[in-house]
């Protein structure tokens, strides 16, 4: 005997829910994070000058800012000089460049770089800029050697030892105080090289036997100008 089918002859129609979320909020239809349009949102600061020089070591640094009248003023304080990312290649170059860091002083850190990466920018630096970097270098080379000499005749006795009267002008071969432990209070010494910065090597006037030791500048004192030494 032939039993009719009981499934439906024709299609059942579809049924449609809104969407609904388990915690009754209404679903966003925002695009999410990986889309393009999240993507770009989440864009940083973009490089709008490049922050580029040679300190008096004749090292160079470089530094990419997104706000150029600050790191303008920042260039002028450290003789310094800034290019605008106007181009390909300066744009490709400052995506390998750190972001340089504005202080409260004016001043900005701006980190070393290759000296590959300095040629490449120095193209677009003025001759009188590129002049003036080469001068300011050679003549804090001859202050070096000058007071390399001096610090070697102070150490022999032949001259007195310079006592500089600004803690930025300390020089190999200056003479300051020092502590070595905070409650015997104060004793020359004589600078010998600077180790980091803001750092520097000294060794004790009155007792050169003793070995080297290193100071911050923050722990450095200054004898006054009209002191004599004994």
């Amino acid at each position: 005997m032939h039993t009719p089918s009981t499934s439906p002859s024709t299609p059942r129609s579809a049924i449609t829910l809104a969407p609904v979320s388990i915690l009754g909020a209404t679903p966003s239809t925002k695009p999410d994070g990986n889309s393009k349009a999240g993507a770009a949102t989440a864009q940083g600061p973009e490089a709008k000058v490049i922050m580029v020089g040679l300190d008096d070591q004749g090292r160079p640094h470089a530094s990419w800012f997104d706000d150029g009248d600050a790191a303008a003023v920042a260039a002028d304080l450290m003789d310094m000089a800034l290019i605008e990312v106007s181009n390909d290649e300066l744009a490709a170059i400052a995506k390998h460049l750190p972001r340089g860091k504005l202080f409260d002083s004016g001043k900005a850190f701006v980190p070393f770089v290759k000296r590959t990466t300095y040629d490449q920018l120095a193209k677009y630096l003025d001759d009188d800029y590129i002049a003036a970097a080469a001068a300011r270098v050679e003549a804090a080379a001859a202050a070096v050697s000058a007071a390399a000499e001096d610090y070697a005749k102070a150490s022999k006795g032949e001259v007195p030892a310079r006592q500089p009267e600004d803690w930025s002008k300390l020089l190999v071969g200056d003479l300051v105080l020092a502590r070595d432990i905070p409650e015997e209070g104060w004793f020359e010494a004589l600078v010998v090289g600077q180790a980091a910065e803001d750092r520097f090597r000294l060794r004790w006037r009155d007792w050169p036997d003793l070995p080297e030791f290193t100071r911050a500048i923050a722990d450095i004192a200054l004898l006054h100008p009209n002191h004599v030494a004994a």
